[in-house]
């Protein structure tokens, strides 16, 4: 917006929006938005997937984690969400190319340290724990 130039090495994971303030299309690199949860789950969503690394919610809603788990849920949850909005309809188990490709992309992304384009940047922490349950 000041029309500043940003310091080398800030915002390596940003997009600007600037450009739908004046009805222009945003670009952006991005292949996918990294989500972690209140409870440390990771999720990952691209085009219409979104790959949740939970038993449960993952956060506060049912079922949290101990009662998916309970209920045998699968380890991890796969949703499109363009026909399932509501994420009713878990498809981990029946997407496994889907899923493994998702995981791909979001290790990839965290080994870079930023999910656009670019150097590689370093992440605020050093070691990351994907799957915050031992996966089964």
């Amino acid at each position: 917006i000041l029309d500043i130039p940003l310091p080398a090495g800030s915002a390596e994971d940003s997009v600007s929006f600037l450009p739908a303030f004046s009805n222009k299309p945003i670009q952006s690199s991005r292949k996918g938005i990294i989500h972690h949860s209140i409870s440390g789950h990771f999720s990952y969503r691209q085009e219409n997937w979104k790959l949740l690394l939970a038993h449960g919610s993952g956060g506060w809603s049912a079922p949290n984690e101990p009662a998916a788990k309970a209920a045998k849920a699968p380890k991890a949850q796969l949703y499109d969400m363009q026909a399932d909005l509501g994420e009713s309809n878990n498809l981990y188990e029946a997407k496994p190319e889907i899923v493994a490709r998702l995981l791909k992309q979001l290790e990839e992304d965290i080994s870079n340290g930023r999910s656009t384009d670019g150097p590689p940047a370093t992440n605020d922490i050093s070691t990351i724990r994907l799957w915050k349950a031992a996966k089964k």
